[in-house]
């Protein structure tokens, strides 16, 4: 036992070299709808979809809105979507609606009072003149964004932010509903608006009292057992154990040929010392393509991993050493 955590301590220093990379991308960042004090939301119902392309996940969003008017009237509303993709659609009362440019005296910037001031940019906005009549009206927007994710490790984590602060802006705003379609392949690991209810793949929330000022979720692809438990390990947990193993094996034949007095052990001795460095480092390399190939995935990004390499010369002569102990008890032992 002592031998072991010996070598686990020696293999360590190994693991400071990682993380060197940019560790997250940023994504799109969006808000419901920017209204009206003289309308009233009576609900909002958001439908998500991920998409994966290229190993990589966007979202298709849907979002409803059933809007109260008190009288016929033609309101401008806006919209905010950072980072959103090119394909934006609105409806009115199932009429294509024209996104227009927004003008203001700074158009870096939206103000709904003097409290309220956002840096934005024009690129940003989805702004429109929806035309309402007395009665309900219904406004669908439609769009694709980007999510937010770490760029590195085996498990890519997605953040989806959407912004609820803009429904204060509206004269009451009511039941918000979402379906998260998932699919087979991922999970959620976090959410700020409570646990969902899950039904074939899809993700069901309902927010009835606005208390947040926005949605934040964290979702992941989902493993089996053998790729959780190689995740676990890590290539670090692998190449130590596999390195364990060759240990035993190594002193193993040094025992057998002390024992039989065939004068090999220089030789069993050295090409050990050369060898079991050599595929240690080698066993560490390939198991981040395994787990990679577990998770059925393409290569994953690790950081500057290759540096690992630059510590071989330390390992081969702390393992030297140790093994040279080991034989020099042996001979005692069984040299007479």
């Amino acid at each position: 036992m002592k031998i072991i955590l010996f070598i686990f301590l020696l293999f360590s220093p190994l693991l400071i070299f990682g993380n060197m990379a940019e560790p997250w991308v940023l994504g799109s960042e969006q808000s419901t709808l920017y209204g009206a004090k003289n309308c009233h939301v009576s609900n909002e119902d958001i439908f998500i979809k991920l998409t994966n392309k290229d190993d990589f996940y966007f979202t298709k969003y849907k979002i409803k809105y059933s809007i109260y008017s008190d009288v016929d009237q033609t309101v401008p509303l806006l919209f905010i979507g950072i980072g959103l993709s090119e394909r934006k659609l609105v409806t009115v009362n199932n009429s294509i609606t024209q996104i227009k440019k927004y003008n203001s005296k700074n158009a870096a910037e939206i103000s709904y009072s003097k409290d309220d001031v956002l840096p934005v940019n024009e690129d940003d906005l989805i702004y429109f003149d929806a035309k309402l009549i007395k009665g309900i009206n219904t406004i669908y927007i439609e769009y694709d964004s980007y999510l937010e994710h770490n760029n590195q490790g085996f498990i890519r984590t997605y953040k989806l932010n959407y912004s609820l602060y803009p429904s204060k802006f509206w004269a009451s705003f009511g039941t918000i509903n979402i379906e998260l379609f998932l699919g087979e392949n991922l999970k959620i690991t976090s959410s700020n608006i409570g646990e969902p209810r899950l039904e074939k793949g899809i993700a069901y929330f309902t927010i009835n009292t606005i208390d947040k000022d926005k949605i934040e979720l964290e979702i992941t692809k989902k493993t089996n057992v053998i790729s959780g438990l190689l995740i676990i390990m890590q290539p670090f947990g692998i190449a130590t154990l596999f390195l364990v193993f060759m240990f035993a094996y190594h002193r193993k034949l040094l025992i057998e040929n002390y024992k039989q007095k065939k004068l090999k052990q220089k030789s069993i001795l050295f090409l050990g010392i050369l060898i079991m460095p050599l595929m240690y480092y080698l066993v560490f390399f390939l198991s981040y393509p395994l787990i990679d190939f577990s998770l059925g995935q393409k290569n994953s990004k690790h950081g500057y991993i290759f540096l690992y390499i630059f510590t071989l010369p330390v390992v081969m002569l702390i393992y030297g050493l140790l093994m040279w102990i080991i034989n020099h008890k042996l001979k005692l032992k069984y040299v007479k």
